[in-house]
């Protein structure tokens, strides 16, 4: 019998190998990397997927990456795919786009949260919500699938990015595959990645628009839209502004976070402070010369620290935009904030991230870095803490932080808290003090935040409506008037001209032997 019974049980293993090795290669879509030409043809695209062949799988974009990234080729045959003409239906009428945009670590899950409970608070009724964001990417297939393991393997993306959720421009994971093929210098074009949708652009505006309209059609499957539904929120880790702003088919405002690069990790070392800073130069030069039409940009620091009033702002810089637009709201889009002087203290009063649940704070002299709490958000992870010091010790790599640290950082409003300062910690904790705009920032690892002055929307479409709104803050805007006049406007013709100067200072390459850990 054990003679008979062991073929048996080894038949029955070798099936079971079979048809699972079948099911995973169903279940995961052929690994595609650098593309070189798009088929030619023809897709359809359909509203609701009703098999798995539906989903969006079919590919539309071309990149190719040539010279050490010098050379970008990006193309995009719209031409091929048919706008999801049904749903689109939907999304004509009345509602924005809001695109949050930022680099990898930088606050954009944070801020996408904090908007879409702002949103609500502001402009829905307490029966209807008005926000649908991108957060269920099985939402189009739930119904396709009684078995929830096929359906989480076949379609679940962890993020709940847009990036993920399409197939009109290469997201960000292919864009660095593509650079790598290049062999591209961490301290040339490598940082192109963040906003290489950019290059993928058409010279003629009306393709734009069908790309925008497939985009927007491949999107709207993972958008629970209800009849009240006015924003669409859509997040990505990229600054793919230009494109987002080039394609739109419905009024889009784009909100951007910027985050300290030594403390966000977005760029491994060397390539931190360069890496950050051409991302954001493309973006704020586009800014600065008017190229898009609504948009806000705030701190990560200030997100945390000042939440009150930048949420505040933002929403004002939403009721603006949509007055301009002509897009209605049923009940908040006239209403004017309502905050006396008093209210107005208590909202922008400083909420430093530093003291801990049981309220203890650090004594005069010790190590503030100990005593701040384990889920401060502005207190930099040792694996920061430890790229930051790798940094300090190669030459060009602190060389490219001094700089920033002496003429972009401070147009920011970043200062320090170095372990030295506890005493002013506990001043603050205790509300007998806030930093002002004059404390140092350090080049050296410390827990970096912003100056009271530098607590609000830093640059904005809608500086007209940000002035009128800081004025009837009264006591409030008296005590931030001491802030450069460029906050809340455009971003000023100086800092684009002081990160132009240090990209091309520091643009050449890299010695020998620097490492690119």
């Amino acid at each position: 019998r054990r003679k008979l019974l062991l073929p048996i049980l080894l038949a029955l293993s070798i099936s079971s190998c079979i048809i699972w090795t079948a099911q995973i290669q169903e279940a995961v879509p052929s690994p595609v990397g650098r593309v070189e030409a798009v088929s030619s043809e023809a897709v359809t695209l359909h509203s609701q997927p009703s098999t798995r062949s539906s989903s969006n799988s079919s590919q539309y974009w071309s990149l190719a990456v040539s010279e050490r990234g010098q050379n970008v080729d990006c193309k995009i045959a719209p031409q091929q795919a048919t706008p999801y003409a049904d749903n689109l239906a939907r999304y004509v009428d009345n509602k924005i786009i809001i695109h949050i945009h930022g680099l990898h670590h930088s606050g954009t899950g944070y801020l996408r949260k904090t908007l879409i409970d702002s949103l609500n608070h502001e402009f829905s009724s307490l029966e209807e919500q008005e926000v649908a964001c991108m957060q269920d990417s099985l939402l189009p297939y739930r119904h396709l699938y009684k078995n929830k393991t096929k359906l989480y393997r076949n379609h679940y993306k962890g993020e709940d990015e847009g990036q993920h959720l399409q197939t009109i421009y290469p997201s960000f994971q292919r864009r660095v595959g593509s650079f790598k093929e290049a062999k591209s210098e961490f301290f040339g074009q490598f940082p192109k990645t963040a906003y290489l949708a950019d290059y993928c652009l058409s010279n003629d505006a009306t393709e734009n628009k069908r790309i925008g309209n497939i985009l927007l059609g491949q999107w709207s499957r993972y958008w629970n839209v209800t009849s009240s539904t006015k924003f669409l929120l859509q997040k990505n880790p990229t600054i793919d502004v230009q494109f987002l702003e080039s394609t739109k088919i419905l009024p889009t405002l784009h909100i951007i976070i910027v985050r300290h690069p030594m403390t966000s990790n977005s760029w491994l070392v060397p390539n931190m402070g360069y890496g950050w800073a051409m991302a954001y130069h493309h973006v704020l030069k586009m800014l600065n010369e008017g190229k898009v039409e609504w948009y806000a940009l705030v701190s990560y620091e200030a997100l945390l620290e000042y939440r009150d009033v930048v949420v505040e702002e933002l929403m004002e810089v939403v009721r603006s935009g949509m007055k301009r637009f002509g897009v209605t709201s049923s009940i908040a889009t006239q209403q004017e904030p309502n905050m006396n002087a008093k209210n107005a203290e208590r909202h922008f009063r400083r909420q430093l991230h530093l003291h801990g649940a049981s309220g203890i704070n650090p004594k005069k002299g010790g190590n503030l870095w100990l005593a701040a709490p384990s889920n401060s958000y502005l207190t930099p992870p040792q694996k920061s803490v430890e790229r930051w010091r790798t940094c300090l010790a190669q030459s060009r790599c602190r060389q490219i932080l001094d700089s920033l640290t002496t003429d972009i950082f401070p147009l920011f409003g970043y200062v320090s808290i170095q372990k030295s300062n506890a005493s002013l910690v506990n001043r603050i904790n205790a509300g007998n003090d806030t930093i002002s705009k004059n404390a140092p920032l350090a080049v050296d690892p410390s827990i970096v935040t912003v100056a009271k002055e530098y607590g609000r929307v830093l640059f904005s479409s809608e500086s007209d409506a940000l002035k009128l709104l800081r004025k009837r803050n009264g006591s409030s805007e008296r005590d931030r008037a001491e802030g450069p006049e460029y906050i809340g406007q455009s971003p000023p013709t100086d800092l684009i001209v002081k990160m132009a100067e240090l990209l091309e200072k520091f643009a050449a390459k890299p010695p020998e032997g620097t490492p690119v850990a």
